[in-house]
């Protein structure tokens, strides 16, 4: 997988860069969590973010679209291709507008 250089991104409350320890740890409860099937099953994933308010995590999933994603971990084995909850982002772009700018206009309310 391409290197990505998370330190581009201006993250905004809720959201924040992971440290090295939480992205191991998500990473590896995201391969636990899927069954096949699932839509990033197989497929190699880095943690680069997450939301501090609940188990929201971004993943980069390399250069090919979508690049990005956003699970929604729930810390136990999963059987139904769903589960976890996944919102995929073709750009970091993309993320930033559907997904952080308007997380960051609902937490400060």
């Amino acid at each position: 997988m391409t290197k990505f250089d998370a330190s581009q991104i201006q993250w905004r409350e809720p959201w924040h860069a992971i440290s090295p320890d939480y992205a191991t740890k998500a990473e590896a409860e995201i391969h636990r969590e899927m069954c096949a099937g699932h839509v990033l099953f197989g497929r190699s994933v880095r943690a680069i973010g997450y939301r501090q308010d609940c188990d929201d995590v971004l993943y980069y999933l390399g250069e090919s679209a979508p690049s990005f994603a956003v699970v929604h971990l729930s810390y136990q084995k999963e059987t139904r291709t769903d589960w976890p909850s996944t919102a995929l982002f073709d750009t970091l772009t993309a993320w930033t507008e559907q997904c952080m700018i308007p997380d960051a206009q609902e937490f400060a309310l």
